[in-house]
């Protein structure tokens, strides 16, 4: 049984609260902000759909100061704004808000949480160790579909039955007895957030604007092998357009089995061990 704690929950921002926990350590040097993709909540870095610990858990007794957060409006933030209103310029402003308040850190994200992580480090570069981006979407500087018609801001996203199999459950690391609870845990999304990805409606709300401003920061792209929702070739376009390594975790590390939502897929503390070796090399270099 993990013996990593919830130290405290709390909110950050003003104009678009954020709901905060706080794992591991109060005091430690080494802290990371987590940061959830679309669809979801920080649940899915605290609790695997099987109920072992999540990633959350395994930094903080590897030593990290963990902070999870749910996006305004979604989740434990829901409360705080309304969904079909939200804009990730309004997520962005909040871990801007976090990052600032806690101290310089390293941001994890996951998927849509990567390229919203991306924004936040090109916003507060003082305030961003370094960025990892998992199974990453699209910041706003990469074309993307520009054929896609912008998704209605009348109409929030979810996805049905067969999309959350397809996309989310069908790689050999995914906890398929656990598929029931997982579906349990995820949520609408905002038209607003997954349109400013690529800048799908012209938005720029996700484009980075300083590329020379982040050029020092540590950055590294991880993808799974088995990912059916972000391919090789959008992830390899994610790590040349911020200079970052481009890890497939299969091919690369020989951790096979992964696809698209590696931090609630079994086996994936190896992959965070050996991101935060990466981590821990690249801030040497950078000193």
């Amino acid at each position: 049984m993990s013996s990593a704690v919830l130290s405290s929950e709390f909110f950050v921002s003003d104009e678009h609260p954020m709901y905060v926990q706080r794992w591991g350590p109060t005091a430690s040097s080494l802290r990371v902000v987590l940061i959830h993709g679309g669809v979801h909540t920080g649940v899915c870095w605290t609790t695997r759909p099987d109920g072992q610990p999540g990633c959350a858990q395994y930094l903080a007794e590897q030593g990290w100061t963990a902070f999870v957060v749910d996006w305004p409006g979604v989740g434990r933030s829901a409360g705080t704004g309304t969904l079909l209103q939200s804009r990730a310029e309004h997520v962005v402003s909040a871990l801007v808000a976090l990052v600032r308040d806690i101290g310089p850190t390293l941001l994890i994200g996951h998927s849509f949480g990567a390229a919203i992580a991306a924004k936040v480090m090109d916003v507060a570069p003082k305030h961003v160790t370094g960025l990892i981006s998992i199974a990453p979407a699209p910041h706003g500087n990469i074309a993307g579909d520009r054929g896609r018609a912008p998704i209605p801001s009348d109409q929030a996203i979810t996805f049905d039955e067969s999309a959350m199999l397809r996309f989310f459950c069908s790689a050999p690391r995914f906890p398929k007895d656990s598929i029931d609870q997982y579906r349990r845990s995820l949520c609408s999304m905002s038209p607003g957030v997954f349109n400013a990805a690529a800048s799908g409606n012209g938005s720029r709300d996700l484009v980075i604007e300083d590329f020379a401003g982040i050029a020092s920061i540590p950055k590294l792209v991880v993808a799974g092998d088995n990912d059916q929702l972000v391919t090789h070739e959008r992830s390899s376009a994610v790590a040349e357009s911020l200079g970052a390594p481009h890890i497939s975790v299969g091919k690369d590390w020989g951790l096979s089995g992964f696809g698209h939502m590696i931090p609630i897929e079994s086996g994936s503390e190896e992959i965070l061990k050996r991101c935060l070796a990466w981590f821990a090399n690249a801030g040497k270099a950078t000193r």
